[in-house]
């Protein structure tokens, strides 16, 4: 028998490096006979997790527990998630290919062939055949149910909760799976029971005698399941979020207010969530708010280390781009008057509004008009700049910074994506000039939805009284989310949020920005593979930053651009 706390760590690290999240701790793992820890269904139960909302799992899980055959009914949810997980990964991991007809082969080496008269039994047998490439002998109800168990990858939790109801109803509905039960074998605490199906439940016959007023009775039931998971899962994803980023800034029916305005087309079905990265620590705070709460403050440790081991060199930067900003704002602007709709009345050009129609009978003074710009800087906070967190911090605040000192306002935030949520952190707002210290607090996670973040900012931007607005953007250009395009309203086929589909979407975001008149700048900080695919997005507003000495000047050249241009 194998180390039992070593194979646990080992379930876990398994887990772990599938669902990409280190904060995860499934409370399933699997493991064979032996002991050890199997490779191939703790992949699996990561990648469950990685692809689909599992706190929405859980809940439906928690839901079966109320029946009396919920054992069986655990299994057979979890070869239709096996299945369409795998078809998920494979393409990421081509190794599963062999681990699964490793596993599958293990799995039927242990089967009872008596058992196949048995219909759970067959089911199961028959689902590691299909996976061997074998042809299985199945009966019709076992075959039906089968087909419908094996979900596809193209569903979403919320279809695959659906479609697994509709098999317990249509099929296990009406008395099909007796209460008792013959000899199990011994669960572990932590350990997930394998695919494989418990030996103990006779077939029974299956009548297709339903009236249409039961059939109607249990599609409502199904439909008010699934909007209490739904429910559900959005009461327990926001205390996760909370948990892990910090309260809340925004009440709840100002955030569903946001979302009917945000979350729509390519963002339907994704929430926000709105923070300023302060933790609530009061008596009793849950665990995983203390892990998060000290996480963040490392962080920010590590920001300002970096940037005092720098000092001079950003102090420098500082000054560069303040003396860039201002000589734009006094010499280009000095004394310049443009024709305009509103200002000083031109009393010679009236004519022109009287026989031309032209209502830009007025002055305004470009120098004042400065006083009518507002900046918008917004940090891209996802796991593809883990390593560059400290430097993007200090970019950040050399250029609020900058903007504070000659009296711009500014706001600087950044975004992430976690599941289905896209959360936005708010260091400092436009009148607070003395809280620039705060963009330390940037810390990166999760993956990043910018179309949604885009989106967001420049609604956000309409709080800005400004006249002229800019919006900043520290980026890599790569846009990539777990939560999925859904292809349209009557087709299940989703395109993942990654290439092609994810900057043909920032983009749009970008156009329709720049179209309601709003500046959007890119400050490029990713490798030089994704620089193609970053100027699709942001065209020629954007900078790569190839040497930090150069990045005051690189910067104040883009900003000074838009000044002129005002």
């Amino acid at each position: 028998m194998k180390n039992e706390s070593e194979e646990k760590k080992r379930a876990s690290n398994i887990i772990w490096d599938a669902s990409a999240d280190y904060s995860f701790d499934s409370e399933i793992k699997a493991y064979d006979e032996s002991g050890e820890a199997d490779l191939y269904l703790n992949y699996i139960i990561g990648a469950v997790h990685k692809y689909y909302d599992y706190s929405l799992l859980q809940d439906f899980f928690s839901d079966l527990k109320k029946d009396s055959s919920h054992e069986s009914l655990e299994k057979l949810m979890w070869i239709g998630l096996e299945n369409c997980t795998y078809e998920k990964a494979k393409s990421e991991r081509p190794v599963l290919e062999t681990l699964r007809r490793s596993y599958s082969k293990r799995a039927l080496s242990t089967c009872n062939e008596a058992s196949a008269n048995y219909i759970f039994n067959e089911i199961e047998i028959a689902h590691f055949q299909k996976a061997l490439g074998l042809e299985p002998k199945m009966t019709g109800s076992a075959f039906k149910i089968l087909n419908d168990l094996e979900f596809d990858k193209s569903m979403n939790t919320e279809q695959i909760i659906l479609k697994m109801n509709k098999i317990i109803s249509v099929y296990f509905g009406f008395g099909f799976i007796p209460a008792h039960y013959g000899k199990k074998r011994k669960l572990h605490h932590h350990k997930m029971p394998a695919l494989k199906f418990l030996k103990i439940l006779p077939a029974a016959k299956y009548s297709s005698g339903i009236n249409f007023e039961k059939k109607e009775h249990k599609q409502n039931y199904i439909t008010s399941r699934l909007q209490k998971f739904i429910e559900l899962r959005i009461k327990y994803q926001r205390e996760h979020i909370k948990n892990y980023y910090g309260t809340s800034i925004l009440p709840e029916p100002q955030i569903k207010s946001l979302e009917q305005s945000l979350c729509w087309g390519n963002h339907k079905n994704c929430h926000l969530y709105f923070t300023r990265g302060e933790f609530d620590m009061s008596a009793g705070a849950d665990k995983d708010t203390v892990y998060h709460e000290k996480n963040a403050l490392e962080q920010r440790n590590k920001n300002k280390k970096h940037y005092k081991e720098n000092f001079a060199k950003n102090s420098s930067s500082i000054s560069k781009l303040t003396n860039k900003i201002r000589n734009t704002m006094l010499l280009n602007l000095e004394s310049s008057y443009n024709r305009s709709e509103a200002g000083k009345l031109a009393a010679g050009k009236i004519w022109r509004n009287i026989y031309l129609y032209d209502n830009k009978i007025f002055l305004k003074n470009l120098k004042d008009d400065i006083g009518n710009l507002s900046v918008d800087i917004m940090l891209d906070a996802s796991t593809s700049v883990i390593y560059r967190q400290e430097i993007i911090a200090a970019e950040a605040y050399i250029i609020a910074e900058s903007l504070t000192r000659c009296q711009i306002p500014a706001k600087v935030y950044s975004f992430c994506s976690e599941r289905n949520y896209t959360i936005i952190n708010l260091f400092r707002d436009y009148g607070e000039v003395t809280k620039n210290d705060k963009i330390f607090n940037y810390y990166s996670a999760g993956c990043n939805r910018d179309g949604l973040a885009i989106r967001t900012a420049l609604y956000m931007m309409r709080n800005s009284t400004c006249e002229h607005k800019v919006l900043i953007i520290l980026s890599d250009g790569v846009p990539n989310d777990a939560q999925g395009i859904s292809a349209g309203r009557f087709n299940h086929i989703h395109y993942d949020y990654i290439g092609d589909p994810g900057v043909n979407d920032t983009a749009l975001e970008v156009r329709k920005g720049q179209r309601d008149g709003v500046s959007i700048l890119c400050v490029f900080t990713g490798l030089d593979e994704d620089i193609p695919d970053a100027k699709k997005i942001y065209g020629h507003n954007l900078v790569r930053i190839k040497s930090q000495e150069r990045f005051a000047d690189m910067v104040g050249i883009m900003i000074q651009n838009e000044l002129k241009a005002m």
